[in-house]
This record gives structure tokens, C-alpha cells and sequence, in this order.
């Protein structure tokens, strides 16, 4: 009986700290949390990110994720993110190089999510800072949804 309970408590140490466990759950929360930030414009508390300046502006037809026609835009970021087919609240997606480049990292045994590149995580950073949010942060809902995915992966190696 003392040697089942051993090996129990091995196979449960295993699971639990089971690289593919945390991958599965990482990934599934990806899942949710992606489009939460790049496509919904909400932060890690549930709330709009922000609105887009209707200040004018000019951005060189180089600048541009797709190209407008024009350079001037007097309705300001809010009227260029309109016409480049992603307008509404702030989603963080201009040329999508940034929503493309977050994804699951691991450092060591250590596993999260951020960017390969660190202009994007610069630009991360400034972002929050400007709209004084946590935008990157892991919400209330999704830390429920990763503790219950990778709950379900270590029953199913034990």
C-alpha cells in the first residue's frame, strides 16, 4: 500500500510540473487572451483600452498598414483606423506585426507569454504606459480558464 501511495505522489509530481500540461493550458489561454487585447481593445480589468485621437494628423502613405490615398486625415487616428478597416476602440492593431509576434515563451522551466521582438515589447510597455492600463496583464476569467485547462491535462497524465 506504502509503494501505490508513492508512486501515486510521483506520477502526481510529474503531471503537475508537466511541460506539455502548461502548454496546453498556456495555449488555450492564448486563445482567449489574444483576441481580448488585439481585437476586442479590452484590459486585464475588463475595460476599453481607450478611444483613437480625433486630432488631425498626417501619416506618410509609407507609415500606412494599407495604403489610403491621402496623408492628411482630419478626423485624426480615429478617422486613418477607420479607413484602414480597423477602426472602433483601441485594439493595438495598425500592421498586426505585433498581435502576430505574441505568443507563448519559456525561460528555463519558466513559461508566459510576450514577444520574440523587442521592439514590440517596448512598444508593449509604452502602450501601457500611455493608456495607464494593464493591458497584457492575465484577467480574473482567463487565470480561472488556464488553473481549470491545466486541472483537466494533470488528471488526464496521473
Amino acid at each position: 500500500m506504502a509503494r501505490e501511495l508513492i508512486d501515486l505522489m510521483q506520477r502526481i509530481r510529474r503531471a503537475v510540473h508537466s511541460e506539455r500540461a502548461m502548454r496546453v493550458a498556456l495555449t488555450t489561454l492564448l486563445s482567449v487572451h489574444k483576441p481580448r487585447i488585439f481585437e476586442q481593445g479590452i484590459d486585464a480589468d475588463r475595460q476599453k483600452i481607450g478611444t483613437y485621437s480625433t486630432k488631425p494628423i498626417s501619416i506618410s502613405r509609407k507609415q500606412q498598414a494599407r495604403d489610403t490615398g491621402k496623408t492628411r486625415f482630419p478626423g485624426g487616428y480615429a478617422q486613418y483606423k477607420a479607413e484602414i478597416g480597423k477602426g472602433g476602440p483601441v485594439n493595438l492593431r495598425n500592421t498586426d506585426q505585433m498581435m502576430a509576434d505574441y505568443q507563448i515563451i519559456q525561460d528555463g522551466e519558466r513559461f508566459g507569454f510576450g514577444f520574440q521582438n523587442s521592439e514590440n515589447f517596448n512598444k508593449s510597455q509604452w502602450l501601457q504606459d500611455k493608456y495607464e492600463k494593464n493591458i497584457f496583464d492575465v484577467s480574473d476569467n482567463e487565470l480561472d480558464i488556464l488553473g481549470d485547462t491545466h486541472k483537466s491535462e494533470v488528471e488526464k497524465l496521473i
